[in-house]
């Protein structure tokens, strides 16, 4: 068994031997049927891939480039915008600040014009006050007289009447004379 064994184990050997030959042989024709055009191909293969990294590098760098430039266009534009914001801002702040002014002294004129005319209308009222009662005490004052005057007028007659001297004639016609003639005050 031990032969049997050996023998199996030098088949095993000998036919793992046979097979890196087999192998070996079969990479040797390779070699010789494909092996020129493989290299070129290889070589090829190695210019484009070296070709399209260069490419690649040389987009990249582009991008960058055009990257770089688009954030400088952004940065200027986002400043111009700041400025003007800034200027706006600043011009409406002025405006606003002009506008609040104007209302103030348009309200402190209003405020004058309104106390003057208070004060003119105060005057008014008052000279009025004052025409009206000067206007009442004449009118006492004449009311007074001419109560003062009725009353001697009345008095007069009273006395005529208890004086039987006179003819009533002559009374009434100098009664009718005194009531005629116009006081000096009128």
């Amino acid at each position: 068994m031990a032969a049997v064994a050996n023998g199996t184990t030098d088949r095993d050997g000998n036919g793992a031997r046979a097979q890196g030959q087999v192998t070996a042989s079969l990479e040797q024709v390779r070699e010789i049927l494909f092996g020129a055009p493989f290299r070129d191909l290889e070589r090829k293969l190695l210019r484009v891939d070296t070709h399209l990294a260069a490419e690649a590098e040389e987009l990249r760098k582009e991008l960058r480039r055009r990257i770089g430039v688009l954030e400088g266009h952004v940065q200027r534009e986002s400043e111009a915008l700041t400025a003007r914001f800034e200027s706006e801002r600043s011009a409406h702040a002025d405006a606003l600040t002009t506008v609040r002014r104007d209302s103030r002294d348009t309200v402190a004129a209003l405020e004058q014009r309104v106390t003057k005319l208070e004060e003119a209308l105060a005057r008014a009222q008052r000279e009025l006050r004052q025409q009206i009662l000067d206007q009442a005490k004449s009118f006492l004052d004449e009311a007074r007289q001419t109560r003062d005057e009725m009353a001697a007028a009345m008095e007069r007659e009273l006395t005529a009447l208890t004086e039987p001297n006179e003819p009533v004639s002559e009374r009434l016609l100098r009664t009718s004379a005194e009531t005629r003639t116009p006081t000096p005050d009128h």
